[in-house]
């Protein structure tokens, strides 16, 4: 991929000012450029990123003299460019002072605005109610006005001739000059000419609402955080020698050095193995639980080592360049370089309008002048110019955005920019992570049994498990052991040890030597499972935790992680919406297809990385450019590290709350759901198809006002005997722009259509939850009878706070057929059949 070009770039305001230093930079000998991206929605200074095609194999020296180049021609634009690395070298104090100063520019925006507005309107009503004024009165008037228009339209002024005579095209700056300039001299000559018309408040009309839709743009711009998912590896790590470890920075850390990392901290590179520890694999797979790592085995930068394990020592396969959090902070890269549609059509249209207002402008003069008296020519001129004066252009979008934004935030969604609304309403696709997202990503005791052989009561079976998982910092620990104590069980004292990698704990209680932990675990101490594993018969996803006494098995517990209790909900509703969804995750596809059947989802794509790794390429990311490629409008919801890549690369990212929710991924997502629920990713999709099309309302209405605006004052009324007075002109202006705001009021106010009443969903989800999986239930039953020589007491988790979805189902289904519930002392083998 070619090398970027980056700059930090100040004084650009817009879309319009973006795509005049994209046409600028075309035009020079620079090569084809490949993207242009300007970060608009930033304060100065503006990061700005430029790539050319077909330049692989530029040297080092070469990128440098090409970028001086750009650098040159960016500030013959009067642009002031800072060095590249701005971003990486400013300081908190700079920062500090420079929210300061756009806080003061906010606010000046908003006061000059207000200034112009109520100015304006004075002026117009005693223009029109006075009917004339004596000299004496209009000379002090017309001077406070012109030099009250000056300072209004300083900036305007100065931008107007600076892209006027650098670029030699008009641009909106330009419109605003001409006209006020203009409706200055005209209202001058008037006191010199009695047949012209004076018309200062048109001047501080123009630029007041000017200002209104700058302040109002302002405030809904959001500053993007430059962190990097490389910022989490440690500055420096351990290089293992022969006989100590020794600090090292990080960067400095090259392909074969061994290093080693302490329990709980981040794995700052890849490598492979060199002993035996416990890995959360979260960033990779999403998966919640650690993973046993084995010496040999290969671990990515990113991953985290479990606390109260042992430290692991990897030898080094690629530096922090080319580590796997590298590559996700470069993908993240590239697919962020990408202009909003509205957005781009909205500055096309202001490059036609603006040339195309002058030039009718003057030509209505010309034409007119060789039929009427010079002083009609040039009121209508004058009256196109003020009547056709695009302001509400620059009031439509960011109005609209703002309330759209405050709108969705009090539905549980914040929206990043005005990109996201455009990206969400077009939306076909929805593609869910699993992991924390669908589900509730923690683990909790789904069922348990004690064996019937066993010398233990339910209660002892329970005050032995908690005892052991007691201070545990292990998530299935900590849900046992939490589940536990919901039970009125007596307190017991265990001293434990724990296991090498973190699989179990071992632990003597009362002179008794229990074990609690994996499979794995009880056959490397010699204790056989296999049978009671083939009993079973555990769900995909599921874990098995095992207790044992003297290695004699007393009872297990079955782990899962729980769908969140609103996730059929919004499937269903997102499906009558008309989106069709996919579940993508790292789980395996027995796994991924248990949930999916349980949502009604039939797209699955199971065992997907969150970045590519060997060829055929099966990543998150890759799935959402298949879709893309088939004309598919992308969205992806994900909540952990390993779904960032792929939310940057859909057309629109939503990162939910969860246990593992990431820092960063939150920030490359588009829309972020702010409650720990899914029912507002549906509000996603309302406000933002509300918030376009409140949009496309007002700029067809704007459009539709500005035709009119330009016949009528261009012509059609000369022509038949009426001349339009520039000050009506300009109210037509103020209606059109009250228009405009109540139009927007009235989509604040507009309730969220939904295809139907949540009430109607939760009722409907639970007639279908109890209905989905009895046929299941009875199929596990009759297994189980098959292979019953192990007879069990049962108890199925009466929580339904800490219960898996599907086993609620289960439990009502079990409940129906009148089976027992409870955990009783005689022995009932029709209980253990619910596992």
């Amino acid at each position: 991929m070619p090398k970027p070009y980056i700059f930090y770039v100040s004084g650009m305001t817009c879309t319009s000012c973006s795509s005049t230093l994209e046409s600028y930079l075309k035009a020079m000998d620079l090569g084809e450029i490949e993207t242009f991206d300007v970060k608009v929605t930033e304060p100065d200074p503006k990061k700005l990123t430029i790539t050319f095609t077909n330049e692989e194999d530029l040297s080092a020296e070469q990128h440098l003299k090409k970028w001086n180049s750009i650098k040159g021609y960016i500030e013959d634009l009067k642009y002031t460019c800072e060095d590249a690395q701005y971003a990486e070298t400013i300081s908190a104090k700079t920062i500090a002072s420079q929210f300061e100063q756009r806080k003061k520019i906010l606010k000046s925006h908003w006061l000059l605005g207000a200034l112009g507005c109520i100015s304006g309107i004075a002026l117009l009503a005693l223009s029109l109610t006075m009917g004339g004024l004596p000299l004496i009165a209009m000379i002090p008037i017309a001077c406070l006005s012109s030099a009250l228009t000056v300072l209004l339209g300083a900036r305007s002024y100065y931008e107007a001739w600076k892209k006027l005579i650098t670029l030699q095209s008009p641009t909106m700056d330009t419109l605003f000059a001409i006209s006020t300039i203009s409706v200055m001299i005209v209202s001058v000559a008037a006191f010199f000419v009695p047949w012209l018309p004076m018309m200062f408040e048109a001047g501080l009309l123009i630029y007041g609402f000017r200002h209104i839709g700058i302040a109002i743009e302002e405030t809904i711009k959001e500053k993007i955080s430059s962190s990097r998912f490389q910022d989490r590896a440690p500055k420096s790590v351990r290089l293992a020698l022969s006989e100590d470890a020794q600090e090292t920075d990080l960067l400095q850390i090259k392909a074969g050095d061994r290093i080693i990392i302490m329990p709980g901290e981040i794995i700052p590179l890849d490598g492979e193995c060199e002993n035996e520890s416990s890995i959360y694999t979260t960033i990779i797979t999403g998966a919640i639980l650690p993973q046993h790592a084995r010496k040999g085995q290969k671990v990515l930068a990113g991953m985290r080592l479990a606390e109260n394990t042992s430290p692991l020592t990897i030898c080094v396969s690629r530096p922090a360049a080319q580590s796997y959090l590298a590559r996700l902070d470069e993908g993240i890269e590239q697919s962020i370089h990408e202009k909003a549609p509205l957005e781009i059509k909205t500055g096309q249209l202001l490059s036609y309008f603006v040339p195309m207002v002058i030039t009718l402008a003057i030509s209505s003069g010309i034409i007119l002048g060789l039929f009427f008296p010079p002083a009609i020519a040039i009121q209508c001129a004058i009256s196109v110019l003020v009547s056709a004066c695009p302001c509400t252009l620059g009031l439509i979008i960011p109005l609209a955005v703002k309330t759209g934004i405050h709108k969705a935030a009090e539905h549980g969604v914040t929206f990043k920019n005005s990109k996201v609304l455009q990206e969400a309403e077009q939306i076909d696709t929805i593609v869910f992570d699993l992991n924390g997202t669908l589900t509730e990503g923690v683990p909790a005791v789904k069922h348990y049994a004690v064996l019937d052989n066993a010398p233990v009561t339910c209660d002892d079976f329970l005050a032995l498990c908690s005892a052991l998982e007691d201070d545990s910092s292990h998530p299935v620990g900590k849900s046992i052991h939490a589940f536990c104590n919901k039970h009125p069980i007596k307190k017991l004292t265990a001293t434990k040890s724990l296991s090498p990698h973190h699989s179990g704990i071992q632990g003597s209680i009362n002179d008794k030597h229990y074990l609690i932990g994996s499979p794995a675990l009880m056959n490397e101490m010699g204790i056989s499972t296999a049978h009671l594993e083939k009993t079973l018969k555990l769900e995909a996803g599921d874990s098995l935790v095992l207790l044992a006494q003297d290695k004699k098995l007393l009872g297990y517990i079955i782990i899962t992680d729980p769908l969140r209790k609103d996730s059929y909900k919004t499937i269903k509703t997102l499906t009558e919406m008309g989106k069709t969804v996919h579940l993508c995750t790292g789980a395996d596809h027995h796994t991924a297809a248990r949930y999916a059947k349980a949502l009604g989802i039939t797209h699955i794509h199971a065992n997907a990385l969150a970045r590519s790794l060997v060829d055929g390429d099966k990543s998150k990311p890759a799935y959402l450019k298949i879709l893309q490629r088939k004309g598919h409008k992308v969205a992806m919801v994900g909540d952990a590290a390993n779904d960032a890549p792929a939310i940057a690369a859909s057309d629109l990212g939503i990162a939910v709350l969860s246990q593992d929710s990431d820092e960063l991924t939150q920030q490359h997502a588009g829309a972020v759901i702010q409650k720990n629920t899914l029912l507002p990713i549906i509000n996603t999709f309302s406000v933002s198809q509300q918030t376009v099309s409140n949009i496309r309302e007002n700029l067809l209405f704007s459009l539709i006002y500005n035709t009119a605006a330009i016949l009528l004052a261009g012509g059609l009324l000369v022509a038949v005997g009426i001349t339009l007075n520039p000050a009506v002109g300009v109210a037509l202006m103020a209606i059109q722009a009250s228009l405009i705001m109540f139009n927007v009021y009235r989509f604040k106010k507009q309730p969220l259509q939904q295809p139907q009443d949540i009430e109607q969903i939760k009722e409907q989800s639970g007639t279908a939850n109890q209905t989905l999986h009895p046929k299941t239930l009875e199929h596990q039953a009759k297994t189980a009878n098959k292979h019953q020589k192990t007879v069990a007491r049962a108890h199925p988790n009466p929580d339904p706070h800490h219960s898996s979805y599907l086993w609620n189902i289960c439990s009502r289904a079990a409940a129906k057929a009148d089976k027992p519930s409870r955990c009783t002392e005689e022995k009932a083998s029709q209980v253990s059949n619910r596992t």
